[in-house]
């Protein structure tokens, strides 16, 4: 091919990637310079260099597009083509679906990127890619079900979209960018490989089943800026032992730790004023908690520590109901003291705490009180306030006014 001008340039549809060259500008220097195809994708000199036309190989032919947004009709999506791409620096956008199903294995997206759409990747090869400083966001579903080994999110990036990572098996490692606010619901959902995670500062919201079911994840640093854990965020991460909340979560949804079978402790800040529905049900290695000291937590809820490996537990004075199921079968619990705060106690409340000898209530009217509430504890017996108003037996147990 002949040298041209910049304004005399037009796409190069048939060349040959071992001998033929491609015309890319360098707008740095306002002329055009020739690469030999078969180079690309560029060294890591030349990456994010002034080279704007997108070009790729497709059954052994290359072809030079001058592209500003990559979509699902550039004929990248759901094909065997094309086997390597080299982004120009003209594209913006990488759009919803555009490489839907694509087999390419490795890929690096320059600064000039800003968005990439929801299903980007969906179901592609990609074990690798290469995010630059220049995308602000990552859609739903936009790497999910990739063989992606690690990938860093760039400071440039503010919200991680849902399900963006989900069942990413291969995936060992995630760097998650500081300038990121949320991440969506299912996030990394599935990645059964990830092993850690630090959750930065500028995060404030972590959606629901964000990480749930990465069974190898044993650590979880959640920053300080975030303020609510989604329902189900690390449910069933079955090998998690430590996870640290920051000090600025005020809710933990439902389920959040369900099924964190290897956590042994769990400090709630006192920043929390609600711990939902089974949060910590069926953490079996769960031996101690410490609750928060807030006079706006004043529910245990429902099945929250349910099946847990609690041996102790002290309930703050803020509290003023115990919801049903909240500490049923937690068969290593010893004793029990109910603060004078609480007011009514749900059904099943402490139903098959085989170990709990001893229990007291310092509440000087009784709770109301559900059915079953003590069934199957291993005391006999209940100790209150003297002059308390109790009935002779309550929840099966004798009372005695000993307190």
């Amino acid at each position: 091919m002949a040298n041209k001008k910049i304004s005399e340039l037009t796409e190069l549809t048939s060349a040959e990637s071992a001998t033929d060259f491609s015309p890319v500008v360098d707008s740095s220097e306002s002329k055009t310079k020739k690469i030999k195809l078969a180079n690309f994708p560029l060294s890591d000199a030349s990456k994010n260099s002034a080279y704007p036309y997108t070009i790729d190989i497709q059954a052994g032919v290359d072809q030079t597009r001058n592209l500003t947004t990559i979509t699902n009709s550039d004929g990248y999506a759901a094909t065997s083509q094309p086997s390597s791409i080299y982004i120009g620096t003209n594209v913006t956008s990488i759009g919803s679906n555009a490489f839907y199903g694509s087999i390419l294995t490795s890929i690096t997206i320059p600064n000039s990127v800003t968005s990439i759409g929801s299903y980007a990747f969906y179901f592609s090869s990609l074990s690798s890619v290469t995010i630059s400083n220049g995308v602000t966001s990552l859609g739903s579903y936009c790497f999910g079900f990739c063989p992606l080994t690690s990938v860093i999110i760039p400071d440039s990036v503010t919200s991680i979209g849902t399900k963006a990572f989900e069942f990413c098996t291969s995936l060992t490692s995630a760097t998650i960018g500081n300038s990121v606010t949320s991440i969506g619901d299912e996030a990394f959902f599935g990645c059964s490989k990830l092993t850690s995670i630090t959750i930065p500062n500028s995060v404030t919201s972590i959606g629901s089943s964000a990480f749930n079911a990465c069974s190898k994840l044993t650590s979880a640093i959640i920053g300080n800026s975030v303020t609510s854990i989604g329902t189900s965020a690390f449910s069933v991460c079955n090998n998690l032992t430590s996870a640290i909340i920051g000090n600025s979560v005020t809710s933990i949804g439902s389920s959040a730790f369900y099924g964190c079978t290897s956590l042994t402790s769990i400090i709630i800040p006192d920043s929390v004023t609600e711990i939902g529905n089974s949060a910590l049900r069926n953490c079996t290695d769960l031996a101690s908690v410490t609750l928060p000291t807030n006079v706006n937590f004043t529910a245990i809820n429902i099945r929250t520590f349910q099946s847990s490996g609690l041996t102790s537990i002290t309930i703050p004075d803020s509290v003023t109901s115990i919801g049903s199921r909240a500490f049923e079968v937690c068969t290593a619990l010893t004793s029990v003291t109910i603060p004078d705060s609480v007011t009514s106690i749900g059904s099943m409340a402490f139903n098959g705490c085989s170990s709990a000898a001893t229990i007291n209530c310092l509440a000087t009217t009784a709770p109301t009180l559900g059915g079953s509430a003590f069934s199957g504890v291993a005391a006999t017996d209940i100790h209150v306030p003297v002059g308390a108003t109790y009935p002779a037996t309550y929840g099966g147990l004798t009372v005695i006014f000993d307190l």
